[in-house]
């Protein structure tokens, strides 16, 4: 190349790609033990690193990677490529930047971070350095999801959208069987815990279905039933940027799980159920419609993981930028602002 013009050689130098042959997976709690499952099964001959934090009990999943280490440091200078990040969300923005600024391309589980400090900062070096930064919200490639929003499309396109509702509950005992959920990430607001985060696929699928949100009123609160110092239960009412409601319900002290989605609109009602898997359309002038889906768990990790290489070799956009992931922290917090002051909230 010494004999092309610099344009040609920037050009050059700007589309080549490599192929992933060594992942990290950074943490080993439950969603990093399905992170090394779904990585081993998708690639065999995969070269994978744990790092650990040393702390937690070892698992039947650490023998599926090739190496364990207890800092990061150790696994840049190992020769990792790409990176997932399955911490407490409180560690992800500083574990970013250190594999951002090694030159390590990242999926960054939900949320990006607990607070939008220093995310803009980030944001800046992951484009000055056009890495591969995707955040896991990993219900982008829930296979029923994708079919509710083409059907938003198709189905609803003539119409208009009177308003939509969004039920998100469980029992946070039930979660991580054999673990005290009280120790838990999620039960921990000095982790990043609470309804808010950990629930926080639901404002990201809002946006990815219906665009951006103007503002929100909230009211966030603990039931104390569970012992945790963080909240369990938020009502929210955010305005789109198209003018209609959309209400929000988020909780982990249901003892019945619910994972709903439905839109009403002059068309007719077409509703996702995420435990069902299903999706269903009641036009207004005739007979209901049911499309399930027959799936594992593993397999939305799956495509996640497969478009994350993909992200990195093809040079495909990540589902979930940075800037998105930055957009759902921007409108949780507007949800605790609303809260405290109990009014309506612009969302920036």
């Amino acid at each position: 190349m010494g004999g092309l013009p610099e344009e040609c050689r920037v050009f050059i130098k700007f589309v080549v790609r490599i192929m992933v042959e060594h992942l990290a997976i950074i943490g080993l709690g439950s969603i990093g033990r399905r992170h090394l499952r779904v990585a081993r099964e998708l690639r065999p001959e995969l070269k994978i690193t744990i790092v650990r934090s040393g702390r937690g009990e070892s698992s039947e999943e650490e023998k599926l990677a090739d190496n364990i280490f207890y800092s990061l440091e150790k696994a840049v200078d190992a020769g990792i490529q790409a990176a997932v990040i399955s911490t407490p969300a409180v560690c992800h923005l500083e574990q970013v930047k250190v594999l951002m600024q090694a030159g390590i391309n990242i999926l960054v589980e939900k949320p990006l971070s607990h607070t939008t400090d220093h995310v803009h900062d980030i944001i800046k070096v992951q484009k000055n350095l056009n890495l591969v930064c995707l955040v896991g919200y990993c219900l982008r490639h829930d296979p029923c999801a994708v079919r509710f929003n083409e059907n938003l499309i198709s189905k609803i396109k003539s119409g208009e959208i009177l308003h939509a509702s969004v039920d998100c509950g469980s029992y946070l005992p039930n979660w991580r069987p054999g673990q005290n959920y009280r120790q838990s990430v999620s039960a921990n607001k000095d982790l990043g815990g609470g309804v808010l985060l950990e629930l926080s696929h639901e404002l990201d699928y809002i946006r990815w279905f219906f665009g951006g949100m103007e503002s929100v009123y909230a009211n966030i609160s603990s039931s104390e039933t569970l012992e945790v110092d963080a909240e369990d239960s938020a009502e929210m009412i955010f305005v789109t940027s198209r003018g209609f409601p959309i209400f929000v319900h988020l909780d982990f002290n249901s003892r019945s799980s619910r994972r709903t989605c439905s839109v009403r609109s002059t068309n007719g009602d077409l509703i996702w159920d995420a435990i069902r898997r299903e999706v269903s359309w009641q036009p207004a002038d005739g007979s209901k419609k049911i499309k399930s889906y027959d799936y594992d768990q593993d397999e939305i990790y799956r495509k996640q993981m497969h478009h994350f290489f993909e992200c990195i070799e093809d040079g495909q956009s990540p589902a979930v930028s940075l800037a998105e992931g930055a957009a759902v922290l921007r409108m949780i917090e507007a949800a605790r602002k609303s809260n405290a002051i109990g009014k309506k909230i612009a969302i920036a």
